[in-house]
């Protein structure tokens, strides 16, 4: 598995250039996601909270992906709101994910167990099951998927794009690839970033025994 810890907003941009995606997309949905969760009252539902921060991320994420005008498209096959990049045969999930999001001490899990819509994506048997989207040129084989994971503690969103390939049971929890994005700090409303001097993305890789 490789590990990506870019540490400025130049190194973080690098890596996502590859994927046609930029950082202020998530900082955006990141920031009114978690400001819009804490609108209600202790009479609310229980899920209220979490569930208003999934809709809103995607719904913030949809928009700034679409004003990025790099080619990405919106689907929502058996109600699972689904991005596609056609030109790179690229997929984007968002879910919530657990106390291991954003961190490089440990693997993370999606938070909450997906339906099957979700899981057919990522097979028990470690391969991107992914399926052919149609679209005006014909129908695109997608063959690579990332999930936002993402997940709120101690003041801070801990942001991840990360590449699937295992899962268990309900919950995806096995990756090939992590971009770790600096943590989200509520209190500033951006992203932590060094900004001193860019000395390139770090990361590395941990071989599975």
């Amino acid at each position: 598995m490789a590990i990506r810890t870019p540490k400025t907003r130049e190194a973080l941009a690098r890596l996502l250039a590859p994927l046609r995606l930029e950082a202020s997309v998530f900082e955006r949905a990141v920031s009114l996601a978690a400001a819009e969760s804490r609108t209600f009252s202790p009479g609310a539902p229980k899920s209220a909270p979490e569930f208003t921060r999934w809709a809103r991320t995607i719904e913030t994420t949809h928009e700034g992906l679409m004003l990025l005008q790099l080619g990405w498209r919106r689907f929502d096959p058996d109600n699972l709101p689904y991005f596609l990049q056609p030109d790179l045969n690229l997929g984007l999930i968002v879910s919530s994910g657990n106390a291991f999001t954003g961190v490089t001490y440990g693997s993370p899990t999606t938070k909450n167990p997906k339906g099957s819509a979700f899981a057919r994506r990522v097979d028990e048997n470690g391969a991107v099951a992914m399926f052919g989207q149609p679209t005006e040129e014909g129908e695109v084989n997608v063959d690579d998927v990332r999930i936002l994971l993402y997940d709120e503690r101690d003041g801070l969103v801990h942001l991840e794009l990360s590449r699937p390939v295992g899962r268990l049971g309900s919950y995806v929890n096995n990756w090939s690839e992590r971009i770790i994005f600096p943590a989200f700090d509520l209190a500033l409303g951006a992203f932590g970033f060094e900004e001193d001097d860019d000395e390139g993305d770090f990361g590395f890789k941990i071989a599975r025994r």
